[in-house]
């Protein structure tokens, strides 16, 4: 990122009416202590994305983003080649090839290809990406890694010094000629490059369509249409033929050779007068280059035998010096008969054409002005006042002024301004010298302006600016008027300016002109609308071409005239080098101003358009865990950014990867939902968080030059600070099924409790209800056995029923036995013959006897009614499975029932015994008994 993008070459090489020789380029050194790793550095290469510089250094693989250094050591090995694809770095060194790739979090992890080929060893000086094919180079071969991890060896046969990768050719250079790999892989060897045998030969590099080969002891060739070209650059051919070449890169026109002996060697092939060279007399670590690189910004990268180099080719700034001042801080330039005049705190210098500075005499001291009048240079400071005129140069004893001017009305005086009052000169015999002190005014006069003849404006104090009015002849004052601004001046910077007739100065809370019609000093609006509003202004003025210069925030910014002044303001920066309070600007043409610094004075070359400078990009490199320091992040990472609620202290680390003017850019930061508002812009490439509370952030970064107040890209960085164990997902699960088990352990408890008094309760009650039962069991027993008797009262009343019944049958067998006796009586009296009256009488008698006994003749009614109580409805069982039974069987059957012998049974049923067998016989087949079965015992069954 530079002050002006895209700044043509042809520009920044302008000749100028001065020797452009004396103007270096900003150089910055990178020391072994700085970086951490070992001194030689052998190949540099600039990744395409994030803009990171990675180096091969002798003790692993360098990594700078702008700010910090980081170092990858590989197993103790040199690296000496890199190349970037996608992901991945691919390294090669002292029998070592591999490639880097990030893992989850972001940390490059290393991962070694040389256990593919136990049997190679060698030192791997190039790689090269070709057709997802990996080319690993070393002094006679080229592995080839197909990512499938695959490798296979090409024997070239030749001794390889360099390669190159151009059109899709893998091109290498030997001392046999020159060869490439065509698209199958195959050794050809260039039939052009026949008469470069025996040279040794440091680069191969395409310029228009031809191949720019680097030799290292006879220079430059171009090598196409069949035939060896050699390239003469006159003014660069001394240092090629004296220096063994050892390296070189190439940015369009714009050549870099490194070398041996001597450094850097900057050419234009399309410029053959240009050249510039870089070593350790104007700012190099060391003079042996290894490596070089034009990154994305057209800015240079030396890789030294001792050291890494970064050479700012780009700014529009040019320094005087690339590292320090000799000639001390820089005060006031002036170019007087083409020469330039450099006033510093040591005294007055002055360059010649080639660039070589040098004191002038009796000018030893503290420099405040240079200024020309009358085709004479005067410089002003501490200790007089030196005059130069034609090549001579006189002093005039005044000390203590700050500066001379003209006068308006004079042609042959000049008004000096002192620590103490106005002094006037004058020109006799064509010399200047001191005539007279304006009488009765001791103010300090650095900052004076005449208005009009003989009226000038002094800055009186912070309250006052004084306007006084001389006479004549220069002595005295004759008007003087105090205008009181209630401390509003700026007494570090009391300088008056003019512009479009309109007189100003700053103050503290803007700028004020004057205005004539109210004898006032008001703010000047239409000037603060077209700078930066009302605001401390430092240093303002206007060139001659009508640029507006100032200085604010410590940063030196340009309104440039254009037919008219736009709203675009260009920040130049120089921050840390402006001298405060003394800034001095000096525009000597279109294309180019000097202005003085604290390390001498630096060039400002303006191309004819200034174009916006786009804003920076920012990388969040790490996070970083305070309590531990940790790193939780990188920025490579593949995986969310979840930060254990145990290390909610952080460090956020941050860098803009601009190399040349880190010093000049300051970062804005914010937490959302923390900080709502940006940050106090600051240089500071970190930011602390403690005890960030568990959620989610988002952390916005965005960095922009001192000064600036437009918007830059914003880096955004999401992550989550997780709750502490007691507050996480798991936490709270266990407190619930801890507080679940509780609410059942209280439950069970409680149910416990409730069912042990429920048990108490209920055994209460059971033995209540025992109680209870036992006395309703009591009482049941005595109702059972109430009923008992009562049922055996009755069974007994119906066995005395069924006893009678028996007893009835018996008497009416007897009965019958009477009545069969007596119709044998009157059988018998028939046949006696006796009288009718008599066998009558005997007949009523039979009759009556037979009718007492017919009433008898329900009692089986009664005794089968009674049998069935005693013997659970055994006729009616019978009826239901027998129903042809007669009445005398189903009595038999009862007399079976209750075991009655034949006997017993054949006196109740008034048959015989044998009567009684056939019963049972035809009982028997009737209900279809088998003989062998007992007929009581089947009686008894039947329920």
């Amino acid at each position: 990122m530079k002050i002006f993008l895209n700044i043509v070459l042809l520009v920044l090489f302008i000749p100028s009416v001065y020797p452009s020789i004396i103007w270096q380029r900003d150089i910055i050194n990178y020391e072994r202590n700085a970086y951490t790793g070992g001194s030689q550095n052998w190949m540099v290469k600039q990744h395409p994305v994030n803009k990171k510089i990675y180096i091969a250094n002798s003790s692993g693989l360098l990594e700078f983003d702008g700010i910090y250094w980081s170092l990858y050591p590989i197993r103790n090995s040199i690296v000496r080649s890199i190349e970037i694809k996608g992901n991945r770095i691919y390294i090669g060194g002292s029998s070592e090839l591999g490639y880097f790739e990030a893992n989850d979090t972001g940390m490059w992890i290393y991962h070694s290809l040389t256990k593919f080929v136990p049997e190679w060893r060698g030192e791997v000086w190039n790689i090269f990406v070709r057709n997802k094919k990996i080319y690993f180079q070393d002094e006679g071969n080229i592995l080839v890694y197909d990512e499938k991890e695959n490798i296979r060896i090409i024997q070239t046969g030749i001794k390889i010094d360099c390669a190159s990768l151009i059109n899709n050719h893998i091109y290498l250079g030997s001392t046999d000629g020159i060869y490439y790999l065509n698209q199958n892989d195959n050794i050809i060897s260039l039939l052009d490059s026949e008469n470069l045998k025996g040279e040794k030969i440091v680069s191969i590099l395409p310029y228009e369509n031809k191949l720019l080969i680097t030799s290292a002891r006879n220079g430059l060739y171009f090598l196409g249409d069949k035939k060896k070209e050699r390239v003469i650059l006159p003014s660069a051919q001394n240092f090629i033929n004296n220096n063994q070449l050892f390296c070189a890169s190439l940015k369009d026109s714009l050549l870099a050779l490194g070398s041996v002996q001597n450094g850097m060697l900057l050419v234009d092939l399309e410029k053959p007068q240009y050249h510039e060279e870089f070593n350790l007399n104007n700012g190099l670590l060391n003079n042996t280059i290894l490596s070089s690189l034009f990154d994305k910004e057209g800015n240079l990268w030396i890789g030294l035998n001792q050291g890494i180099s970064y050479i700012d080719i780009m700014s529009a700034i040019r320094p005087m010096f690339s590292i320090n001042s000799p000639i001390g801080a820089g005060y006031c330039s002036a170019i007087y008969n083409n020469e330039v005049y450099l006033g510093t705190n040591q005294g007055l210098y002055k360059t010649d054409s080639k660039g070589l500075y040098s004191l002038i005499k009796d000018s030893e001291g503290q420099i405040w002005s240079l200024s020309t009048y009358d085709q004479t240079l005067f410089s002003t400071g501490d200790a007089k006042i030196l005059v130069i005129e034609n090549g001579k140069t006189y002093s005039i004893p005044l000390s203590g002024i700050w500066e001379v001017h003209p006068l308006l009305a004079y042609k042959d005086k000049m008004i000096a301004s002192s620590y103490s009052g106005l002094r006037i000169l004058s020109k006799n015999s064509g010399r200047w010298g001191f005539s007279h002190n304006v009488a009765d005014f001791y103010n300090s006069c650095r900052g004076f302006f005449e208005d009009e003849p003989n009226v000038f404006w002094i800055m009186g104090s912070e309250n006052t600016v004084i306007r006084i009015k001389l006479d004549k002849e220069l002595m005295n004052i004759v008007e003087k008027k105090e205008y009181i601004l209630n401390g509003q001046l700026n007494s570090e910077n009391p300088f008056f300016k003019k512009i479009d007739n309109t007189i100003f100065i700053c103050s503290k809370k803007g700028i004020l002109k004057y205005e004539k019609m109210s004898d006032k000093f008001i703010p000047f609006t239409e000037l603060e609308y077209l700078l930066e509003g009302p605001r401390k202004y430092d240093h303002l003025s206007i060139d001659n071409n009508k640029n507006i210069w100032f200085v604010t925030d410590n940063n030196l910014k340009l309104l440039p005239y254009n037919n008219g002044y736009g709203k675009k303001i260009y920040t130049i920066g120089l921050s840390n080098e402006l001298i405060n309070s003394y800034e001095n600007i000096m525009t000597q043409d279109t294309a180019s101003v000097i202005v003085g610094v604290a390390r001498g004075f630096v060039n400002i070359n303006l191309p004819a358009q200034q174009k916006e400078s786009a804003p920076f990009s920012v990388a969040i490199r790490k996070i970083v865990a305070t309590d531990i320091d940790s790193v939780l992040f990188y920025e490579k990472a593949k995986i969310p950014l979840e930060i254990p609620y145990s290390l909610n202290s952080i460090n956020i680390q941050f860098a803009s990867p601009e190399y040349a003017n880190q010093n000049e850019i300051v970062y804005a930061v914010r937490l959302l939902d923390i900080d709502e508002r940006w940050s106090t812009p600051s240089s500071k490439t970190n930011k602390e968080y403690t005890r960030l509370p568990e959620g989610k952030y988002t952390f916005e970064v965005m960095a922009f030059r001192k000064g600036e107040t437009h918007s830059s890209v914003i880096t955004k960085l999401t992550f989550r600070v997780l709750p502490p164990w007691y507050r996480s997902f798991w936490a709270y699960l266990t407190y619930t099924i801890i507080i679940l088990a509780s609410i059942y352990v209280f439950y069970r408890r409680t149910i416990g409790r409730q069912k042990r008094i429920i048990d108490e309760k209920g055994k209460e009650l059971i033995a209540q209800h025992e109680k209870h039962n036992e006395e309703q069991l009591l009482k049941d027993k005595e109702i059972y056995e109430l009923q008992n008797e009562n049922l055996r009262n009755k069974l007994s009343y119906k066995a005395q029923e069924l006893s009678g019944y028996i007893l009835n049958l018996a008497r009416k067998n007897e009965m019958l036995e009477d009545v069969k006796r007596s119709a044998f009586s009157i059988s018998k009296a028939i046949d006696d013959n006796k009288q009718p009256i008599v066998i009558k009488q005997k007949v009523v008698s039979l009759i009556s006897q037979i009718n007492n006994n017919i009433e008898h003749d329900k009692d089986f009614e009664v005794f089968q009614s009674n049998f069935n109580v005693l013997h659970a409805d055994f006729f009616n069982l019978l009826e239901k499975r027998f129903t042809n039974l007669t009445r005398n069987e189903k009595v038999l059957c009862a007399y079976l029932k209750m075991n009655l012998s034949s006997k017993e049974i054949a006196s109740l049923m008034n048959i015989t015994i044998r009567g009684v067998e056939v019963s049972r016989y035809r009982l028997r087949k009737k209900l279809g008994i088998d003989t062998d079965i007992n007929l009581n015992d089947y009686m008894n069954n039947i329920k």
